[in-house]
Protein backbone atom coordinates (compact mmCIF):
# COMPACT_ATOMS: atom_id res chain seq x y z
CA UNK A 1 0.00 0.00 0.00
CA UNK A 2 1.42 3.41 -0.62
CA UNK A 3 2.00 5.93 1.54
CA UNK A 4 1.29 8.43 -0.75
CA UNK A 5 -2.74 6.51 -0.98
CA UNK A 6 -2.61 5.96 3.07
CA UNK A 7 -1.80 10.39 3.82
CA UNK A 8 -4.69 11.09 0.83
CA UNK A 9 -7.20 9.23 2.63
CA UNK A 10 -6.15 9.95 5.69
CA UNK A 11 -6.69 14.05 4.82
CA UNK A 12 -10.04 13.47 3.13
CA UNK A 13 -11.36 11.42 6.19
CA UNK A 14 -10.24 14.09 9.14
CA UNK A 15 -11.51 16.75 6.73
CA UNK A 16 -14.91 14.98 6.15
CA UNK A 17 -14.64 14.60 10.41
CA UNK A 18 -14.17 18.37 10.71
CA UNK A 19 -16.49 19.75 8.27
CA UNK A 20 -19.61 17.45 9.41
CA UNK A 21 -18.61 17.44 13.18
CA UNK A 22 -17.76 13.63 13.41
CA UNK A 23 -15.26 12.01 15.29
CA UNK A 24 -14.35 8.95 14.23
CA UNK A 25 -12.61 6.40 17.27
CA UNK A 26 -8.98 5.99 15.75
CA UNK A 27 -8.75 2.62 15.36
CA UNK A 28 -12.06 2.99 12.94
CA UNK A 29 -10.72 5.83 11.45
CA UNK A 30 -7.25 3.90 10.66
CA UNK A 31 -9.06 1.20 9.42
CA UNK A 32 -11.64 2.78 6.60
CA UNK A 33 -7.96 5.18 5.88
CA UNK A 34 -6.40 1.57 5.11
CA UNK A 35 -9.52 -0.41 3.53
CA UNK A 36 -9.66 3.02 0.94
CA UNK A 37 -6.13 2.81 0.46
CA UNK A 38 -5.68 -0.74 -0.13
CA UNK A 39 -8.55 -0.69 -2.61
CA UNK A 40 -6.92 2.35 -5.04
CA UNK A 41 -4.73 -0.46 -7.75
CA UNK A 42 -7.19 -3.28 -7.38
CA UNK A 43 -9.89 -3.12 -9.62
CA UNK A 44 -10.76 -6.44 -9.10
CA UNK A 45 -12.44 -6.26 -5.60
CA UNK A 46 -15.26 -8.55 -6.64
CA UNK A 47 -15.57 -12.17 -5.02
CA UNK A 48 -15.04 -14.85 -7.47
CA UNK A 49 -18.95 -15.78 -7.08
CA UNK A 50 -21.53 -14.07 -5.95
CA UNK A 51 -21.63 -12.16 -2.81
CA UNK A 52 -24.02 -14.09 -1.33
CA UNK A 53 -22.67 -17.15 -2.54
CA UNK A 54 -19.20 -16.61 -0.98
CA UNK A 55 -21.05 -15.23 2.60
CA UNK A 56 -22.82 -19.07 2.74
CA UNK A 57 -19.20 -20.53 2.03
CA UNK A 58 -17.49 -18.54 4.28
CA UNK A 59 -15.03 -20.84 5.96
CA UNK A 60 -12.70 -19.12 7.41
CA UNK A 61 -11.67 -15.54 9.04
CA UNK A 62 -9.94 -14.20 6.47
CA UNK A 63 -12.61 -14.99 4.25
CA UNK A 64 -15.01 -13.08 6.29
CA UNK A 65 -13.01 -10.35 6.71
CA UNK A 66 -12.28 -9.72 3.24
CA UNK A 67 -15.47 -10.29 2.71
CA UNK A 68 -16.86 -7.82 5.20
CA UNK A 69 -13.97 -5.25 3.86
CA UNK A 70 -15.35 -5.31 0.20
CA UNK A 71 -19.06 -5.31 1.32
CA UNK A 72 -18.07 -2.12 3.36
CA UNK A 73 -16.35 -0.94 0.21
CA UNK A 74 -18.79 -1.65 -2.20
CA UNK A 75 -21.73 0.09 0.35
CA UNK A 76 -18.87 3.51 0.57
CA UNK A 77 -17.84 3.77 -2.95
CA UNK A 78 -20.19 2.43 -5.26
CA UNK A 79 -23.75 2.86 -3.30
CA UNK A 80 -25.47 1.95 -5.83
CA UNK A 81 -23.05 -0.80 -6.70
CA UNK A 82 -24.62 -3.38 -9.81
CA UNK A 83 -28.05 -2.25 -9.64
CA UNK A 84 -28.54 -3.99 -6.17
CA UNK A 85 -30.15 -2.47 -3.29
CA UNK A 86 -27.77 -1.38 -0.71
CA UNK A 87 -29.14 -3.22 1.93
CA UNK A 88 -27.92 -6.52 0.14
CA UNK A 89 -24.06 -5.39 0.59
CA UNK A 90 -24.77 -4.14 4.08
CA UNK A 91 -26.37 -7.40 5.41
CA UNK A 92 -23.61 -9.63 4.09
CA UNK A 93 -20.78 -7.20 5.25
CA UNK A 94 -22.67 -7.19 8.48
CA UNK A 95 -22.84 -10.95 8.89
CA UNK A 96 -19.39 -11.28 7.98
CA UNK A 97 -17.98 -9.32 10.32
CA UNK A 98 -20.22 -10.64 13.11
CA UNK A 99 -18.94 -14.43 12.32
CA UNK A 100 -15.72 -12.79 13.99
CA UNK A 101 -14.55 -12.58 16.91
CA UNK A 102 -13.33 -9.41 18.73
CA UNK A 103 -14.10 -5.64 19.35
CA UNK A 104 -12.75 -4.50 16.24
CA UNK A 105 -15.27 -6.22 14.16
CA UNK A 106 -17.79 -5.78 16.50
CA UNK A 107 -17.71 -2.31 15.74
CA UNK A 108 -17.28 -2.84 12.27
CA UNK A 109 -20.42 -4.78 12.36
CA UNK A 110 -22.40 -2.38 14.81
CA UNK A 111 -21.57 0.84 12.59
CA UNK A 112 -21.74 -0.90 9.48
CA UNK A 113 -24.13 1.10 7.87
CA UNK A 114 -22.81 4.62 9.46
CA UNK A 115 -19.50 3.97 8.38
CA UNK A 116 -20.62 3.07 4.58
CA UNK A 117 -22.28 6.37 4.76
CA UNK A 118 -19.52 8.19 6.04
CA UNK A 119 -17.19 6.84 3.37
CA UNK A 120 -19.70 7.95 0.79
CA UNK A 121 -20.25 11.38 2.23
CA UNK A 122 -16.57 11.48 2.48
CA UNK A 123 -15.39 10.87 -1.15
CA UNK A 124 -18.13 12.98 -2.37
CA UNK A 125 -17.77 15.87 -0.12
CA UNK A 126 -13.94 16.01 -0.29
CA UNK A 127 -12.02 19.39 -1.79
CA UNK A 128 -8.94 17.20 -2.58
CA UNK A 129 -8.27 15.54 -6.12
CA UNK A 130 -9.05 12.39 -4.61
CA UNK A 131 -12.93 12.52 -4.29
CA UNK A 132 -13.35 11.09 -7.88
CA UNK A 133 -10.53 8.06 -7.38
CA UNK A 134 -12.81 5.44 -7.69
CA UNK A 135 -16.07 6.85 -9.45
Amino acid sequence: MKDAYTNAFYGIIRETQDTHGYELPQHLEAYIVMLLAYHVDRPNFEPTSSFAEQYLQLNSRMNAKTLGDTCLFVTGVFPNYRKMKRSYYQSIGIGSYNSMSGELFEQLATHFNFLGDFIDLSLRSSKRELNNLFR
